[in-house]
């Protein structure tokens, strides 16, 4: 049984595991350098040489511009009006004083425009900028499109293709709104692909190694059965899913939720009842999910199980109210109301009247209680 069950476990965790895992690496991986940057500082854009421009997060005291090539443009769909989110100018690397540099892009968004135009004023009047415009973002490497614009650009002022290949180097800063909330953003993307990652470790590691018994044996236990009882009791259980993770035995009730293997002792449920949800979007049904809600004493806010259809839901309600007859089976709001405000009463119904010793499949319950009635 417990072989059986953990064999299930992994098979049925294992696709989630591996996408989890998967997920994690690409998250904290993809964000790692920029976490180290947000964490640690970022680097000094004028201490960089052309060769060493990458994709790293850095900040640059501009002291530069040679003008706007590009503006991008925002529509509003329902006024058709038009507006710049950022433009895109052309700027050297390295300091003033640096002998090895190339011309480069900086996108910034559409707040800086009058301090960009100033500080291309006094750049090409060739006098010295007032004031530096101090930014921070992250490099990113120009695509085909913004290559174009930068390269009809430099066009326009004499260059030639070659001059233009010499000359430039296709990288461009992106530049932050808000240098603290993209800090945030690397951070916690990082930390959650980190998260995803060892979750998903342990989730494998957790099956393999049978803690996802740990609480099924505790059910065992907790209910008074031995093992060889409940294993016995187990492979006589009827299956409602075709997984077999959805196990009702004379016993217990065998369930797996997450990566553990649960039960229930059936000498301690209350109530059983069909729940239907009908699903729709703008209005239009998309579908419908059946469910089996069964009430302890253990968890007497109830369990969910989900299940294919309503033929399989009746058919467990079914067994139920003929092998359980101290369950009240089936739904009606008075119920319900009976359940919350008087559970004393309400266990006066079947629970507290019955012998709790589950009857065979073929005997008829003690009592009547409907199976068809559902919230």
């Amino acid at each position: 049984m417990f072989e059986e069950l953990k064999k299930k476990i992994l098979k049925s965790s294992l696709l989630w595991s591996i996408i989890l895992i998967i997920a994690g690496l690409g998250l904290a991986g993809w964000n790692a350098m920029d976490a180290f940057y947000a964490a640690t500082g970022y680097v000094d854009f004028t201490k960089l040489a052309p060769g060493q421009i990458k994709s790293q997060l850095v900040d640059v005291n501009l002291a530069e511009s040679f003008g706007c090539y590009l503006q991008a443009y925002e529509r509003n769909t329902k006024t058709g009006r038009e507006r710049i989110t950022h433009l895109y100018y052309l700027i050297p690397t390295g300091d003033i004083y640096a002998t090895d540099w190339r011309y480069m892009s900086v996108k910034v968004p559409a707040g800086y425009e009058s301090a960009m135009d100033t500080l291309t004023e006094a750049t090409l009047a060739t006098q010295a900028a007032s004031e530096p415009v101090l930014l921070s973002g992250k490099i990113k490497k120009l695509d085909s499109e913004e290559s174009s614009y930068l390269r009809s650009y430099l066009k326009q002022v004499g260059l030639t293709d070659e001059e233009i290949d010499e000359a430039t180097i296709p990288y461009y800063i992106n530049v932050f709104a808000s240098k603290t909330s993209m800090n945030v953003v690397y951070i916690a993307l990082f930390a959650l692909g980190a998260f995803l990652l060892i979750f998903g470790i342990f989730r494998v590691a957790k099956v393999a190694g049978g803690s996802s018994l740990k609480k099924l044996r505790k059910d065992i236990a907790a209910a008074g059965y031995s093992e060889s009882m409940i294993d016995s009791d187990y492979r006589s259980a009827k299956s409602f899913d075709k997984k077999g993770t959805l196990k009702m035995g004379r016993l217990m009730t065998y369930y797996i939720s997450g990566s553990d293997a649960r039960a229930i002792p059936n000498n301690k449920i209350m109530w059983a009842y069909q729940n239907t949800v009908t699903h729709r979007t703008n209005g239009v049904k998309t579908g419908t999910t059946y469910n089996v809600m069964i009430f302890d004493e253990i968890t007497p806010k109830g369990h969910t199980f989900p299940v294919a259809n309503e033929s399989i839901a009746q058919d467990m309600l079914t067994l139920i109210n003929t092998m359980l007859p101290w369950v009240v089976v089936g739904y009606s709001d008075e119920l319900k109301k009976l359940y919350n405000k008087d559970r004393s009463q309400f266990l006066q119904l079947r629970y507290n009247t019955c012998e709790h010793t589950a009857a065979e499949p073929s005997a008829a319950p003690a009592g009547d209680s409907p199976v068809g009635g559902q919230p």
